[in-house]
C-alpha cells in the first residue's frame, strides 16, 4: 500500500501530525472493530485496510514489503495480504468471532407492519404505527456508568487504551473495543438503563402509504430505528405493507378481481347485474348464454399507483351457480328441459363427446 492510498483510507490530507494520524486510525478502527461487527465480510475488509494504512504512515518502508495484496507467484500467502500480516489479522479476528447460531445481529434498522385495506389503497393514505425503539440513554449518554461512578483501569487492555499485537518482530496496535480506547473501565452501571447505555421508547408515528402500494412493500422512514449507544446514530424504520382479506374483492396487481355468482337460468337467457366496485355500484349487462368463468371488465375501476400511470381494471368473473334442493315443480321443469335440449344448445358439450369418441375409437 503507498502512503497517497493510506492518506485517502484514513480520510487525512498530506503530511498529518502524529495526533491527527492517531485520531483518525482509532476512529475509523473502533467503527469496523471485529468485535462490533461481528460476522460481516465488508467491514473485516475495511478493518484490515485501516490497520494497514495506519501501519503504512507510520513507517512507509518496513510496511510497503508486507501490505502488498496478494499475487500468483507466492504460495505461502493464505490470505489477501502477506502472510505475516494475516497471522497478525488471525488473532485480532479469531477473539471477536463467534459461533455461526450465537452471532448477534448488529443492525439498528426497526421493523414494523401496518395493514391497509383494498379502499385505502385506491388513494395515498397515512395510518398511524405504534414503535418500541432502543434509545441512547439520557442518565449517561450512552456510556452505560453513572456520570459520578467510581473509574478504574480496562480490564481488557490493563488501562493502556489499546491492545498489541506481535507476529515475530512485527507489531502493531488497535483501539481497545472494549473501552472506546480510553483505558478506563466503570465498576458502577447506570441505574436508569443497567449499564446497557440504552432505555426503549414507545412512540407513535405517521407513515404515508402511496396508492396501490403492493402486498409486501416496504416504506423506509430515515433514523426512526434503533441507535447506537456510543455514537447516537439511529437506523431506520422500515415498515411493511400488509392487504387485509377483502369480503368481496382479490387483488391481482392493480386489478381487482370480483366473482359474480349468476342462477343458471340467468346465465341461459341473459341477465343485467349490479356489482359493487371501490368506489360505488355499476350495472353490466350479462348476455344469454354466458359460461362459468367468463371475465367481463370495467376499465379503470381498479387500483391507480402514482401518476395515474398502470391503472387497473374491475374484472368480474361469472360464476354460474347449479341449483341446490330443488321442488318437485322445479325437477320437472328441468327435466323436461333436458329431454328437449339438442346438441346445438350445448356445444362445449358435443364437442368434447366427439373428441371422446375419437379418442376410444
Amino acid at each position: 500500500m503507498n502512503v497517497a492510498d493510506a492518506l485517502k483510507i484514513l480520510g487525512l490530507d498530506k503530511n498529518p501530525s502524529a495526533s491527527q494520524l492517531k485520531s483518525a486510525y482509532k476512529k475509523l478502527a473502533l467503527a469496523f472493530h471485529p468485535d462490533r461487527n461481528p460476522g460481516d465480510p465488508e467491514a473485516e475488509k475495511r478493518f484490515k485496510q485501516i490497520v494497514i494504512a495506519h501501519e503504512t504512515l507510520q513507517n512507509p518502508k518496513r510496511s510497503a514489503t508486507r501490505a502488498a495484496p496478494r499475487g500468483r507467484q507466492s504460495a505461502r500467502r493464505k490470505g489477501e495480504y502477506e502472510e505475516l500480516w494475516e497471522d497478525i489479522f488471525s488473532h485480532i479476528f479469531r477473539s471477536g468471532r463467534e459461533p455461526a447460531d450465537e452471532k448477534k445481529s448488529t443492525s439498528r434498522d426497526l421493523h414494523a407492519q401496518v395493514e391497509v385495506t383494498l379502499e385505502e389503497l385506491t388513494r395515498d393514505s397515512e395510518k398511524d404505527v405504534a414503535v418500541s425503539r432502543r434509545v441512547r440513554c439520557a442518565s449517561c449518554g450512552g456510556r452505560g456508568f453513572e456520570a459520578r461512578a467510581r473509574r478504574s483501569a480496562c480490564p481488557a487492555c490493563k488501562g493502556a487504551g489499546e491492545v498489541r499485537y506481535r507476529q515475530g518482530l512485527a507489531e502493531l496496535w488497535v483501539p481497545c473495543s472494549a473501552c472506546d480506547g480510553s483505558g478506563e473501565h466503570a465498576g458502577e452501571a447506570c441505574g436508569a438503563c443497567g449499564g446497557e447505555g440504552l432505555t426503549s421508547r414507545r412512540e407513535n408515528l405517521r407513515v404515508a402509504v402511496p396508492a396501490a402500494a403492493g402486498e409486501g412493500a416496504q416504506i423506509r422512514i430515515k433514523g426512526m430505528g434503533h441507535e447506537d449507544a456510543r455514537t447516537g446514530e439511529a437506523g431506520n424504520l422500515i415498515v411493511t405493507v400488509r392487504a387485509k382479506p377483502h369480503p368481496l374483492f382479490r387483488r391481482e396487481g392493480n386489478d381487482v378481481v370480483l366473482d359474480l355468482p349468476v342462477s343458471f337460468s340467468q346465465a341461459a337467457l341473459g341477465h343485467e347485474a349490479l356489482v359493487p366496485t371501490l368506489k360505488g355500484a355499476q350495472k353490466i349487462k350479462i348476455p344469454a348464454g354466458t359460461q362459468s368463468g367468463r371475465e367481463f371488465r370495467l376499465k379503470g375501476e381498479g387500483l391507480s399507483p402514482a401518476g395515474g400511470r398502470n391503472t387497473g381494471d374491475l374484472r368480474v368473473r361469472v360464476i354460474v351457480e347449479t341449483p341446490t334442493k330443488l321442488g318437485e315443480r322445479q325437477r320437472k321443469i328441468l327435466d323436461e328441459l333436458q329431454r328437449i335440449s339438442s346438441p346445438s344448445n350445448h356445444p362445449r358439450t358435443r364437442t368434447f363427446l366427439e373428441k371422446m369418441k375419437s379418442f376410444l375409437e
